[in-house]
């Protein structure tokens, strides 16, 4: 007979968790039917940047998350730059990246701003693929390069 104390030890037991969720999982069906995991939640994304600046301006970028540094990288015109993750388990995978590019009278444009946040770009359809196309009045984001919808300038963010 298990007492009170030990009662609750099981009940708080991962073991117990791990068997609750398998029984009410798609892998185990029960009396009541299968509840179907959405897998989509797992599956790996992929980020592109894209230089769309102009045909005689490079863009240098350089993007990192808490874990990872991706390092700098130098973009020709239509050239791009992509990495792939995948979600953490409580949706706060961030990446933001720095920006800069020199303008025809040799001035320093820069700015940074998140490249992609979980909660932010899952809801507006980043679910495989996300595209950033950086143009001399801002980024443009979306998920599709077509798609893409002003969001951020290079001195202030829009949304």
């Amino acid at each position: 007979m298990v007492g009170g104390r030990g009662l609750k030890l099981l009940l708080s037991s991962p073991l117990l968790l791990l068997v609750l969720a398998l029984s009410s999982s798609s892998w185990c069906p029960s009396a009541y039917g299968t509840i179907d995991i959405n897998y989509e939640y797992f599956q790996k994304i992929t980020v592109w940047v894209y230089n769309e600046l102009d045909p005689n301006t490079t863009l240098t970028i350089h993007c990192k998350s808490k874990d990872d540094d991706l390092g700098e990288h130098t973009l020709s015109y239509n050239q791009e730059f992509h990495w792939k993750f995948r979600n953490n388990f409580y949706w706060t995978t961030l990446f933001w990246c720095n920006m800069w590019w020199h303008d025809s009278n040799g001035r320093l444009v820069q700015t940074s701003h998140d490249a992609y946040y979980a909660r932010r770009d899952y809801a507006r359809n980043c679910r495989a693929d996300c595209f950033w196309s950086i143009r001399k009045d801002g980024w443009y984001y979306g998920y599709n390069l077509t798609s893409g919808k002003l969001m951020f300038t290079w001195d202030k963010q829009i949304q």
